[in-house]
């Protein structure tokens, strides 16, 4: 009975041959044509994988979504205000509009009482202290007071000083002799990793929260810094400001070199971070860090304002393999069994037959 094959399997039977260095004039080229033969049908002893027909999808062509630069972009205002919270800047603008309230401040008529007046009838419109603080945890984890915030972003922290650590390392060793401790593609991973954090909790309220802080900043910043509000409090400039009225009536002042600091170079790199999105989520995607002088002055002016000395640096410089990283926000509803259970408490209540969750 004839045996009919295909021109591609034909292909198929001399390129086995062909693998296997045989000749036209073997003189076992039948029988190891049969086996060839076999092989190709399927019916040898063994099984060849044909190579040629190998077609795989690359399942990191689409890998850029995993960034949005947008929500990067978005985050960077919300670490510049979360930095200024922590230097009461808020808190004074509060403190400054309830003794204008009050008519404590030796004002009369003019631009600064304005602004001040202003400020005031937006009160019903700005977040509160309590609503912004638990923004920066959704957004950083950054736990400051009592805020209970059911998905804070516990990774961050990690991952920043990971990038930070490993950026620092590679610039130190850049021209030496000495055996590097991060390689490009390491830093290439720690960007890439605090990227995609980054990204994830961008989602949501950061967009129309970083719109909105960034023009209660800015209107803060021009508030406290007209001529006849800093002579009501006798300093020169708006730092100054910040930091006599923290003393006289908020328990203290924060190191204000140090806030705006941190809040300038963060911002600064989460917004170098968002122009990178490209590279980042590409796979094999670079960059040369010789180059990106900011990105270095900025690393290195927060490592240093924050004290981080030179072991937790080389400690932290390493990637690390995560087990789980999301790019988008999970449907379930972490902060849900709270409410469930005063729900299910509340319908125990009314019925005495439902159990008591």
């Amino acid at each position: 009975m004839a045996t009919y094959i295909s021109a591609l399997q034909l292909a198929q039977i001399v390129q086995i041959l062909s693998d296997e260095g045989v000749a036209a004039g073997d003189p076992l080229f039948p029988s190891r044509f049969r086996t060839a033969l076999a092989i190709v049908l399927g019916g040898g002893p063994t099984t060849r994988t044909d190579l040629a027909n190998i077609d795989l999808p690359d399942i990191e062509q689409d890998a850029g979504a995993d960034i949005v630069p947008e929500n990067l972009q978005a985050l960077s205002a919300l670490y510049f205000a979360a930095m200024l919270e922590e230097l009461k800047f808020f808190a004074v603008a509060d403190k400054v509009a309830e003794q204008f309230t009050q008519g404590m401040l030796p004002m009369s008529r003019g631009p600064g009482g304005g602004a001040i007046y202003e400020y005031i009838r937006g009160t019903p419109e700005r977040f509160t202290e309590a609503e912004r603080r638990g923004i920066y945890a959704r957004a950083f984890g950054i736990a400051q007071g009592s805020v209970n915030e059911p998905m804070p972003n516990r990774e961050f922290n990690d991952l920043w000083l990971r990038f930070f650590s490993a950026v620092s390392m590679w610039e130190r060793l850049e021209d030496s002799s000495e055996r590097r401790i991060v390689t490009p593609p390491q830093v290439f991973k720690n960007a890439r990793d605090l990227a995609v954090n980054l990204s994830l909790h961008g989602y949501g309220i950061a967009h129309p929260a970083a719109i909105e802080l960034q023009n209660d900043i800015k209107h803060i910043i021009t508030m406290l810094s007209y001529p006849d509000v800093l002579t009501a409090y006798g300093v020169r400039d708006k730092w100054q400001l910040v930091e006599r009225v923290s003393q006289m009536y908020l328990g203290g002042a924060a190191n204000g070199v140090r806030q705006r600091a941190l809040a300038q170079s963060g911002k600064t790199v989460i917004q170098w971070l968002a122009t990178k999105h490209v590279a980042l989520g590409n796979p094999y995607g670079q960059f040369d860090l010789a180059n990106e002088r900011d990105l270095l002055f900025n690393v290195e002016r927060w490592l240093a304002v924050t004290g981080t000395g030179e072991t937790a640096i080389e400690r932290m410089a390493q990637p690390v393999s995560m087990a789980a990283q999301s790019t988008i926000p999970s449907f379930s509803l972490q902060g849900a069994n709270d409410l469930l259970r005063n729900a299910m408490g509340q319908l125990a209540g009314a019925n005495p037959q439902i159990p008591r969750a």
